[in-house]
């Protein structure tokens, strides 16, 4: 894999011609100069800020420039400049992290860690931080974080004379409250739902196969587990809720965002990412203070979350490393991140700085996002795209009943597996 790999990305590099002076600049002359590269032009003032704070504590030693490039172009001209002297020093990373690391292309950070006694690990949540630690090298630091919680409407439970959840939820005491729900709705010739979701990987369907004791994806990122039958459990436990009415049918939910029908008063129950809590804030729902934010119900296993969010890497190629993880230290620590937290631009992965997102809310209570993420898990993935369409879209065919659970899963599993095992050949 490591071959293939390395091998799309030189190809993509073979296009740009070997220009002198790369972004690391000339150690011995001056600052050792950096440049990072981000893809994110919301975010680019705020981190600016945060930048031209490390070069003034940092005058005469370090100077950090800026470069940002959108996300359409932002992959293929990383491609192309990483075995070029034009490759970034500091760049962020997502998902793709294990394509680049399998390439060679990332400075692993361990020694850095290991000599640096101001650097403490502990400080970032363990989700987000471990996700960037491949074959026992810790390749990123993360920046910020996505979680998934559960909004409830206060004011229809109470209109329908529903209890609401209590933290410890189940998924039979979710049931029992759907059907409570449905009842009163049905009698009172309502026409709201009494759960909504965004039947998308991270706010739904990751969460539940690993909540269950399946898997999307194998540890060693080899092996497509949405056949196994913990797996396809999890899958059924959500096309019943649909079925018996409990939750709003496919055919809306693939029409209408669950987040938009729960806001505008036709839900009880949403399962909601963090990166909807602007959304859910900003809303007459919450001005009314009829939102309540609680963690997900446990299925067989627990109820933990799949986290996603971005970090910051060093590339191999870059000549002053040293001053590259001075930095990525820096903007990833509790000062940088509190700032962006203070601007709302990103939920900290620093635990330390999430107490400044938190207060920038006031109609919901935020704090609950950052307490799913303190025991969730880093969404699955093994650096490669190609396979994910195939149980993506068997996902779909189950939700939508076109196929049974059963065909669905063993069909995409296989045309996973198809893939993935040519990959690792």
């Amino acid at each position: 894999m490591k071959k293939k790999l390395t091998a799309l990305i030189l190809g993509a590099a073979m296009s740009l011609s070997l220009l002198a002076g790369c972004g690391g600049g000339n150690a011995s002359k001056g600052p050792a100069e950096l440049k990072l590269q981000l893809w994110d032009e919301a975010q680019l003032p705020t981190i600016q800020e945060n930048v031209d704070k490390f070069n003034k504590d940092h005058e005469g030693e370090i100077k950090v420039t800026v470069e940002q490039i959108p996300w359409d172009t932002y992959w293929t001209k990383l491609d192309a400049s990483l075995e070029t002297d034009e490759a970034p020093d500091v760049f962020w990373m997502n998902n793709y992290v294990a394509k680049y690391q399998a390439a060679g292309l990332l400075e692993p950070l361990d020694s850095y860690i290991e000599k640096d006694s101001s650097f403490d690990p502990n400080s970032y949540v363990q989700g987000r931080y471990t996700f960037f630690n491949l074959e026992g090298s810790q390749y990123a630091l993360p920046k910020g974080l996505d979680s998934v919680v559960v909004a409830l409407n206060t004011e229809l439970f109470s209109r329908y004379g529903v209890d609401l959840p209590k933290d410890g939820w189940t998924w039979d005491d979710m049931r029992d409250i759907a059907d409570q729900l449905k009842a009163a709705i049905a009698a009172a010739g309502g026409s709201e739902y009494p759960i909504v979701m965004e039947l998308d990987a991270q706010p739904s369907f990751m969460n539940f196969l690993y909540q269950n004791g399946g898997y999307y994806l194998s540890d060693d990122g080899k092996t497509c587990g949405i056949n196994e039958p913990a797996s396809k459990d999890a899958v059924q436990q959500v096309v019943d809720l649909m079925v018996n009415g409990q939750m709003a049918p496919y055919s809306v939910l693939s029409e209408t965002k669950g987040t938009d029908l729960f806001i505008s008063g036709q839900a009880g129950i949403v399962f909601i990412g963090s990166w909807k809590s602007s959304v859910l804030e900003s809303s007459s729902l919450a001005a009314a203070g009829n939102i309540q934010l609680i963690q997900m119900p446990s299925m067989a296993v627990d109820n933990h979350c799949c986290l996603g969010g971005l970090g910051y890497t060093i590339s191999q190629r870059c000549k002053n490393k040293d001053a590259a993880w001075e930095f990525v230290k820096y903007i990833t620590g509790e000062e940088a991140m509190t700032h962006e937290a203070e601007k709302g631009i990103d939920v900290p992965a620093n635990i330390n700085a999430q107490s400044a997102y938190v207060a920038n809310f006031k109609n919901i209570n935020a704090q609950v996002f950052m307490d799913a993420a303190a025991t969730g898990f880093a969404y699955p993935t093994n650096g490669n795209f190609d396979w994910v369409s195939y149980p993506n879209d068997a996902m779909q065919e189950a939700f939508g009943q076109t196929k049974t659970v059963d065909e669905a899963m063993e069909s995409g599993a296989a045309q996973a597996q198809k893939v993935l095992d040519e990959l690792f050949s």
